[in-house]
């Protein structure tokens, strides 16, 4: 009985280990094959996506892939890519590969895309590489269509209308575009009503922007400072609608609230002004700069005109 019960096990262990060699370390997870199998014709494109696992220590070495442009009776390999994936236990191959057809007859014939065999290999006790077995992926096959028709004559006969291509809808496209000129329209305008001092245009006549106009064609000395003065004066009292005095500035912004934020330089103008005019004492050394005085002058009448126009 002992001799039949230890013969059973040995034979149990014997049958465990020879299962286990033959049982394969890598299994196919899925193969995804092109959607349709008829009507392929020459020059199409042919996708497969083939999905392996692989238990460690076995792996499958770069080498094993199949080379891009291989042909095999008239289908050659366009692309391939491989994507990996190692966990503790197993490494995932995603395998992605693209055939382009080449062969051709002139009746509907069945191709095939090439059947695969990847070797998986593990490394001996040096590090070397050795094949242990390969995972084999079978053919697909596809009937491939013929271009033309068997036993054409005349081709005129057999000649298709010329496809007319779909019209691209341009209405979102030309309403954006009409968006886009008018901003920039209006950005144009904006920027001639700033900075223009051309008196033809609509409402950039007023009294300052005749002054600026004027003081900016003055040369840089004493005599035009004091016309430049005489210019500013002018505009003031053109604004007010009568002389202007210092003593008049309230009323005036309280009239003309569009000048209110100009209010101290304009304070400021007239006291310069009564310095320069009148030549008071104490305001004399200011105004012994003809240059800067003008060209303080110059923005004061640019600012002004800004406030006449009602740009900011």
């Amino acid at each position: 009985m002992a001799f039949c019960v230890i013969a059973f096990t040995n034979l149990s262990w014997a049958a465990q280990e020879l299962s286990a060699k033959q049982e394969p370390s890598a299994k196919i997870v899925n193969i995804i094959n092109p959607s349709k199998s008829v009507g392929i014709q020459i020059g199409d494109l042919l996708n497969r996506e083939i999905e392996l696992e692989v238990t460690k220590p076995y792996q499958i070495s770069k080498n094993a892939f199949p080379v891009k442009g291989t042909n095999q009776d008239g289908i050659e390999l366009n692309d391939i890519q491989v994507e990996t994936k190692t966990s503790d236990q197993k490494t995932t191959y995603k395998i992605r590969l693209t055939y382009q057809v080449f062969s051709y007859s002139d009746k509907p014939v069945v191709l095939q895309l090439p059947a695969e065999r990847f070797a998986v290999t593990s490394n001996d006790q040096v590090g070397n590489n050795q094949t242990a077995f390969s995972v084999d992926i079978p053919a697909w096959r596809f009937w491939q269509a013929s271009l033309v028709p068997i036993g054409i004559k005349n081709a005129k006969n057999h000649v298709q209308p010329q496809y007319k291509p779909t019209l691209i809808d341009l209405r979102q496209h030309q309403i954006k575009l009409i968006a886009l000129l008018s901003l920039f329209i209006i950005g144009a305008i904006g920027l001639v009503y700033i900075n223009a001092d051309k008196q033809w245009l609509p409402f950039m006549n007023g009294a300052f922007a005749q002054a600026h106009r004027k003081i900016k064609k003055l040369n840089k000395d004493k005599a035009s400072e004091q016309k430049a003065l005489l210019y500013m004066h002018q505009a003031f009292n053109k604004a007010h609608g009568e002389n202007l005095f210092a003593s008049d500035i309230d009323a005036f912004i309280l009239a003309n609230p569009a000048y209110a934020s100009m209010q101290t330089e304009i304070m400021r103008f007239f006291k310069r002004s009564n310095a320069s005019l009148f030549s008071e004492p104490q305001f004399l050394e200011d105004h012994e700069n003809s240059t800067a005085h003008i060209n303080e002058l110059i923005a004061l009448s640019k600012a002004l005109r800004n406030c006449e126009r009602g740009v900011k």
